[in-house]
């Protein structure tokens, strides 16, 4: 639990230390200043936008909100993602930048799709929970029949209810 809160609280600070520190890395320490920091130059903006839009979407989630902590997989898939992150700084290889561009997707795929499941999920509950009221108020609440016509009846009483014999008739 501890790492899940420390990667939610780390989200968005390194959605901007990681591409200053690729800009500075690989852009001006390893590279020198030509070309390929031009590359960086577009391409450090464009990872800060989609490291924050990462964060955004698993910060979205009421679940995460509500516990202040990503996900067990949330947590994995962007300390991995932060790993090649800072080594892609530290080592100018094309199979670091290749697993860098693969895990950013990956992690943006993800986080929208745990975001689409917990959403669908809650909505479900809600609909549940809707469902289950409805349901009990028409139990709690007494429904009126339509009267049913079932022909003729004959009623038939304890007592004598015919008129008493008034004499002989005249």
């Amino acid at each position: 639990m501890v790492v899940r809160r420390v990667v939610y609280r780390l989200l968005f600070p390194l959605a901007v230390l990681l591409p200053v520190w690729v800009l500075v890395g690989r852009g001006i320490l390893l590279d020198g200043i030509g070309w390929s920091f031009l590359g960086y130059l577009i391409v450090c903006p464009i990872l800060f936008v989609l490291l924050l839009l990462i964060g955004g979407l698993v910060v979205w989630r009421p679940g995460v909100r509500q516990e202040r902590a990503v996900s067990a997989w949330d947590a994995a898939v962007l300390i991995v993602l932060w790993l090649v992150l800072v080594a892609a700084g530290f080592v100018a290889h094309p199979a670091i930048v290749a697993a860098a561009v693969v895990l950013v997707l990956g992690a943006f795929w993800f986080a929208l799709w745990e975001l689409l499941t917990e959403g669908r999920r809650r909505f479900r509950a809600a609909m549940d929970d809707v469902e289950a009221t409805l349901g009990g108020a028409r139990a709690s609440v007494p429904q009126q029949q339509a009267p049913v016509d079932i022909g003729e009846v004959i009623v038939v009483t304890s007592q004598d209810v015919t008129p008493p014999d008034r004499g002989p008739a005249s």
